[in-house]
């Protein structure tokens, strides 16, 4: 299951780099990754806490590394994303987008039903898709 995440992880960025431009690029990112979790919320959950809690079980601490060093990976693509936008700061840029991202999709799974994801993603868009001094 775990190298099927990675796999899926791994899919979603390399399409997002082919897209055109680095604002398609981090949109696609942003409609993949709501998406994922709006229409599959149980996997989310589930690797949300193989993540957040490895020290249970040495098994999935190892697992847990694995999806860990993945996330390492998308975060330097989007650096690069950032890098092409002109951004100052790319890597700050792009951990703040990651963390306005899990947010999101940790929101989406509060709120289920009420969550505005169409709105959310334009507002994400908007906020990271310049390269305007945050």
């Amino acid at each position: 299951m775990v190298q099927i995440r990675i796999g899926e992880i791994a899919e979603v960025m390399g399409a997002a780099t082919v897209q055109k431009t680095p604002v398609e690029q981090l949109r696609y990112i942003v409609e993949g990754a709501l998406r994922n979790v709006y229409q599959r919320p149980e996997v989310y959950r589930f690797y949300l806490n193989l993540q957040t809690h490895p020290e249970d079980d040495e098994v999935l601490a190892a697992y847990s590394k694995l999806l860990n060093e993945e996330s390492r990976k998308q975060f330097e693509v989007q650096c690069r994303i950032f890098e092409q936008l002109g951004v100052n700061e790319p890597r700050m840029r792009s951990l703040s987008f990651s963390s306005a991202l899990q947010g999101a999709m940790l929101m989406m799974m509060t709120f289920k039903e009420g969550f505005p994801v169409e709105k959310v993603q334009e507002q994400m868009i908007r906020d990271y898709g310049s390269c305007e001094v945050d």
